[in-house]
């Protein structure tokens, strides 16, 4: 008995619990209220607040881009600050903004900017919760995707029509409003109406990808105050598409090639695979995006070079699909040498690589 208490004749200190510091686990993401670096990311949580009620207010506005950013930035900053806890209020803040700023602008531009805003929660949470691995981002921005469109649809059942109704009366709108301004570029405005009419969907996916992009950007403004909290933001170059991604590709690679070739494939396949290739392409963009990353860096490419070099291949792949060609030449030409397939799980590129 007398081994359980200490010198001074007070019990022992239990284990784990030094310097205001505890291991319990489900206390280890509460700040402590000594001071040092905890005291100063325990005084940053207003800014965070604040950052997040301003990133839901550009939600709806014409920079709404950049909500994403501004309210995944500020969730980061208030987990670390206060671990899961923090992240409420934040999110909270985030759709109150959005919905008092868009709600005066109609029902359409509500649903919007409060997807908008949660699109930063919806990144931030993931990356809190461990799940931000290329798959997770990838099931992100799906899931942002679909909010998106299926908002839409809801909206336009309460109208009494359907969203492909909407999309081709929105899309004849247009054109007719175009033809009557420049009457000889007719068969340009036609072959230009045509495309869109075929890939609207995959417009949506362009939304999604857009915001989950910005999300990631604000995660990496958090960079530094997560990395005290012992959370590593995950780097571009360390992004490698799941295997589910590339059967997907080689799904739709097939359904593209039978509604090209058989004369009686119903159009809705050729309709779903080109949509589906489209919305493919962003995934496999990436990878090549990440695979210039990463051949930068190892040649010691200083920042305005990469920025530049990064422009350019963006370019390219507008004009000529050139980073999608290269990610997909990835997956099997292995260019980093990642270690698919291993089984470390505290390697988020190799998490989606394992086998199941």
């Amino acid at each position: 008995m007398m081994g359980a208490w200490s010198n001074n004749g007070r019990p022992a200190t239990p284990s784990g619990a030094q310097e205001g510091r505890f291991e319990d686990a489900d206390r280890r993401d509460m700040v402590p209220a000594d001071g040092g670096d905890d005291g100063r990311l325990a005084r940053a949580l207003p800014k965070a607040l604040f950052v997040c009620a301003i990133g839901g207010a550009l939600s709806a506005t014409s920079t709404s881009v950049l909500a994403p950013a501004l309210v995944a930035y500020g969730l980061a900053l208030s987990a670390a600050c206060g671990g899961k806890r923090g992240i409420a209020p934040g999110a909270a803040l985030a759709v109150a903004a959005a919905a008092a700023v868009s709600l005066p602008q109609g029902a359409t531009a509500l649903a919007g900017a409060v997807i908008t805003s949660l699109a930063g929660l919806a990144v931030a949470g993931a990356f809190w919760a461990g799940r931000l691995t290329t798959g997770g981002s990838i099931l992100a921005v799906a899931a942002i995707s679909a909010a998106h469109l299926g908002a839409d649809a809801v909206l336009s059942a309460l109208s009494g029509t359907t969203l492909s109704a909407t999309m081709a009366s929105l899309i004849d709108a247009y054109k007719q409003a175009f033809l009557e301004a420049s009457p000889a570029a007719s068969a340009q405005i036609e072959s230009v109406a045509s495309l869109i009419e075929l890939f609207w969907p995959a417009t949506y996916v362009a939304v999604g990808f857009a915001e989950g992009v910005s999300a990631h950007l604000g995660l990496r403004l958090a960079k530094a105050p997560l990395s005290e909290r012992g959370r590593q933001v995950p780097s571009l170059d360390a992004y490698d598409v799941p295997l589910w991604v590339v059967a997907l590709l080689v799904a739709t690679a097939a359904a593209l090639a039978v509604a090209l070739t058989v004369p009686a494939a119903p159009q809705t396949l050729l309709a779903v695979a080109a949509n589906a290739a489209m919305t493919l392409r962003f995934a496999f963009a990436v990878q090549g995006l990440a695979v210039l990353a990463w051949y930068l860096g190892s040649k010691g490419i200083g920042p305005l070079p990469k920025v530049l070099l990064g422009a350019l291949a963006l370019y390219l792949e507008v004009q000529f699909v050139v980073l999608t060609v290269a990610g997909v030449f990835d997956v099997w030409a292995n260019f980093r040498h990642l270690g698919r397939g291993a089984t470390d799980a505290g390697d988020p590129a190799n998490q989606d690589k394992e086998p199941a």
